[in-house]
């Protein structure tokens, strides 16, 4: 069940089960059960035959979506970076909402919606941030119809987000609260992603949509009767897309950690120095058309930070706003929800070694 091939494609709600118990049988599980996750209890592999090479340890792996941001786990498996490290990723697409929770009941090992894991973070959940791709959401915020022109039109109205608790939500919540908007007078609506989004825009089932760059030039391609109401990636900073994972996991199986993310890195290198390339490996694992994986990727690009962490003043900041967006009475401090030491170590021996991407 390791993908190397097309794209995750999302899985109904009714499906998760099966998902989890596939992944289950692909790849032994990191809580419960056999915590080795594929090693033995001294935490080596499983013995190879003579002569054969070790097999590769699975992890699990949730994905939120196929955009631009996560292309760097698509660019290191079919690189081969994941297997130089001795892994196998075994994936399902889950919106972070979904994703958190499956991550919080051990089902996979690794999430990607890093954004939507710090609510759970803020009421004492044991899983850390430990990568952070991009700290701009790639979304607008447009209206369904020409009769909605600003956020200030939304209060009382149904806005369309990919799932509750999810960085779409937050990033709305957070834009409505910088304008002075009371984010509770707008009605979320969970509408899934992509083409859900891109119905639900056509058929103006909500009056507004939430929507990524890729969704807004398949609009535009179609012709939209609506507008755009915020560019939430100029208006807001917060933690967005990013690996989160398991306390557990940091202190239990650390050098896998270690492994993953650096097989991570290093497609997120690749992704920044080859840009025909990684469009051509988008297109392989989403099907989209080259003008919205090419806006995707472009804007993905603006929003990525340096070296895979946020500083820590903008860790507390965000972590301070979500709070408010939550009404929790107060953040945890923020080396309880993030721990950027692997990255930071992956970086300085990638640089010590000289190491740079090739084709």
């Amino acid at each position: 069940m390791g993908r190397s091939g097309p794209g995750p494609r999302a899985l109904p709600a009714a499906l998760l089960a099966l998902a989890v118990l596939l992944g289950a049988a692909c790849g032994p599980s990191a809580a419960a059960g056999d915590a080795s996750g594929g090693r033995t209890a001294g935490g080596a592999a499983p013995a190879a035959a003579p002569g054969q090479p070790p097999p590769l340890e699975k992890v699990r792996v949730a994905l939120a979506a196929d955009s631009a941001m996560y292309a760097p786990f698509f660019i290191a498996m079919d690189k081969g970076y994941f297997a130089d490290e001795g892994l196998e990723l075994v994936t399902v697409t889950l919106p972070g909402g979904p994703g958190t929770t499956a991550l919080l009941a051990g089902e996979i090992d690794y999430g990607t919606s890093a954004g939507s894991a710090a609510s759970a973070m803020l009421k004492g959940a044991p899983i850390k941030v430990v990568y952070t791709n991009a700290d701009r959401p790639g979304f607008d915020i447009w209206s369904t119809s020409p009769e909605l022109t600003s956020l200030a039109d939304l209060p009382g109205k149904t806005l369309g987000i990919q799932s509750r608790g999810d960085t779409t939500d937050l990033a709305a919540r957070m834009v409505f609260q910088q304008r002075g908007i009371d984010p509770a007078s707008v009605n979320y609506v969970a509408i899934g992603g992509g083409a859900q989004r891109l119905a639900a825009m056509q058929a103006a089932s909500t009056d507004a949509v939430v929507l990524g760059v890729a969704d807004v030039v398949r609009l535009q391609e179609l012709g939209t009767r609506g507008q755009q109401l915020a560019n939430l990636r100029a208006e807001v900073q917060m933690l967005y897309m990013g690996v989160v994972t398991s306390d557990r996991e940091l202190q239990e199986h650390r050098d896998r950690a270690k492994r993953f993310l650096r097989a991570s890195i290093k497609g997120r290198e690749y992704f920044k120095a080859f840009k025909e390339d990684t469009l051509a490996i988008m297109a392989a694992h989403n099907g989209l058309p080259r003008a919205a994986n090419e806006a995707d990727y472009d804007d993905a690009l603006r929003g990525m930070t340096p070296e895979a962490s946020m500083p820590v003043e903008v860790q507390r900041r965000d972590a301070a706003i979500r709070a408010q967006v939550n009404e929790a009475e107060q953040a945890p401090p923020v080396e309880a929800m993030y721990d950027y030491s692997l990255v930071q170590e992956i970086y300085q021996e990638l640089k010590a070694s000289g190491w740079q991407p090739t084709r």
